[in-house]
């Protein structure tokens, strides 16, 4: 039986995101200042959904969690913790930066950026086995659905059309039309045509018309 995964949509956005952040930090030129608000532009956005994430995780997953297998979030919340400060750190030097900095400078925000990038992955690759079979083993798929529910109607219109942007490349065509299903049907048509408007920029048509195809 194939279960509810809570966590696959925001860790595969996450995934995405991260992997624009560096690449991209890794060919800024830090004495431009075009090229370096170029980078706290996508910055902005991906220390947002990291935030964000966090977030969500402690109130929608990790305490529904702790109340039926107590004791088991314990290091998870700790982590959640420590990740607050390094991105609060990235992001405090990336905003810092305003194209009088030198290359050298710029790389060693680079390299620390890639060393952070590789503990998360770290961490969320924990997560999306030990921390989802636990999810499956104690709430139903009913019960994991209405957590994403009360995400979706926490969330501002800002932060869910964030999340779209990054998630939905980063997905399979039918795992994405099994979402915008649920959305289509829920929400008004302006929000709706707003999604669709979003999405439109981050893949190519032929890929938004075969997701298209599988929406009811």
């Amino acid at each position: 039986m194939i279960r509810l995964k809570s966590l696959d949509p925001p860790h595969k956005g996450l995934r995405n995101a991260l992997g624009k952040i560096t690449l991209l930090a890794g060919k800024t030129d830090y004495t431009s200042r075009a090229s370096v608000a170029k980078l706290q532009a996508l910055g902005n956005e991906v220390f947002a959904l990291l935030k964000d994430h966090t977030q969500t995780e402690n109130k929608y997953i990790l305490a529904p969690l702790e109340k039926r297998n107590p004791g088991f979030t314990e290091d998870y919340m700790t982590d959640h913790g420590e990740i607050d400060n390094l991105e609060q750190s990235l992001l405090d030097r990336l905003m810092a930066f305003n194209g009088e900095q030198s290359n050298d400078e710029g790389h060693q925000f680079y390299l620390d950026l890639c060393d952070f990038q590789s503990a998360y992955l770290e961490h969320i690759d924990v997560e999306d086995v030990e921390l989802e079979e636990e999810m499956q083993k104690h709430f139903t798929d009913e019960e994991l659905m209405e957590h994403q529910i009360e995400i979706m109607q926490a969330m501002s219109f800002d932060m869910l059309l964030l999340w779209f942007k990054y998630i939905i490349p980063a997905r399979r065509p039918d795992e994405n039309a099994q979402v915008l299903t649920g959305f289509k049907s829920a929400a008004p048509e302006e929000a709706y045509a707003a999604v669709l408007n979003t999405i439109r920029q981050e893949i190519s048509e032929n890929e938004l018309n075969e997701i298209l195809s599988l929406v009811n």
